[in-house]
């Protein structure tokens, strides 16, 4: 078996017979690939359509666990998986009609550690944003993959891995925070020696109300803070290239300011774990002078960047209506 989709189901009943229908109605045979339907104790009709869904389809697997999150499903999901290659696709979204060949050609031709895709934004069944990766014409590195195309599209669902290089790396996903691709990506690539672009859409995200990212909670805030001081405490105590710690410093840097400006525009109080990353975080040469000029001001006096940015954000949306 070539392919394994894994697709976490929690509360997903409006969502998931798309999802699912999407990853079937492929031009390839079923048995080149499975779909891991992981049912992570979703209270609503979520786990009576996927059981529809597996009379109907028989390349399906429907794997129930209690409640353990995104990250925990996941888990479930890659150890559960037979394929060569996994692909997480989150359970509101939908893949392109006819789009696994292109990739399982690809992944033969390759063999890379890692593959990634390119994805848009869809809400209102109206197209927002595209984003097509560059082609390449050979495999790169991790590192020089992180480096020259990431451009801050940690998404894990925008990655297809080998399975045996994430067993090997002892590569699962951190269980209990939201934002856990922000916290994966880093890791996988670092130890990646060949990633590989596929430079058309594969991938259709649907950004809808009650996603993390419009739905912003003193959690969101904490978590991320908690990423950033996770990845700082990494590449301080790893022994890594002199590129890979400016490329994660730099992430951590602008995280900070980014989760700081977040909380602020939803009015949520900063956890205690704020003030430990931001005493940690040096201001270092290699920052770009707009990112040292702001970590100043935030070491300096907190407490003002905070109420100016909250002022600021107010007059910014009166001027909008």
């Amino acid at each position: 078996m070539i392919l394994s989709i894994v697709i976490p189901v929690y509360k997903v009943e409006e969502y998931i017979e798309k999802c699912v229908l999407s990853c079937s109605n492929q031009d390839i045979s079923k048995s080149d690939y499975e779909i891991i339907l992981v049912n992570d104790g979703s209270p609503d009709n979520s786990l009576k359509i996927c059981e529809q869904l597996a009379n109907e389809i028989e390349n399906i697997t429907i794997i129930s666990q209690e409640n353990r999150g995104l990250s925990g499903a996941r888990n479930t999901g890659l150890r559960n998986a037979k394929g060569e290659y996994v692909w997480f696709v989150d359970s509101d979204d939908w893949v392109e009609e006819n789009s696994l060949q292109s990739i399982i050609s690809a992944i033969e031709t390759y063999k890379s550690d890692i593959y990634w895709l390119g994805h848009d934004v869809v809400a209102n069944n109206k197209v927002l944003d595209t984003f097509i990766p560059n082609a390449l014409d050979k495999p790169i590195t991790g590192e020089f993959f992180f480096k020259n195309h990431l451009k801050n599209q940690f998404y894990i669902w925008k990655f297809v891995y080998k399975r045996a290089f994430l067993l090997d790396n002892n590569l699962t996903f951190y269980e209990g925070i939201l934002y856990e691709d922000l916290e994966f990506t880093p890791r996988a690539l670092h130890v990646s020696k060949t990633c590989y672009t596929l430079p058309l859409v594969y991938y259709h995200y649907l950004m809808r109300d009650g996603s993390i990212i419009n739905n912003v909670k003193p959690k969101n805030i904490k978590d991320r803070f908690f990423i950033c001081k996770r990845i700082l405490n990494t590449i301080e105590n790893t022994k890594i290239s002199k590129n890979y710690y400016e490329i994660c410093y730099k992430i951590v840097a602008k995280n900070i300011v980014g989760t700081l400006k977040m909380a602020i525009r939803s009015d949520v109080k900063l956890p205690s774990i704020a003030q430990e990353i931001i005493g940690e975080i040096e201001i270092k040469p290699f920052l770009d002078k707009k990112l040292k000029k702001e970590l100043r001001f935030i070491k300096f006096n907190l407490n003002a960047y905070y109420i100016l940015n909250k002022i600021g954000y107010k007059v910014y949306k009166k001027i909008k209506k």
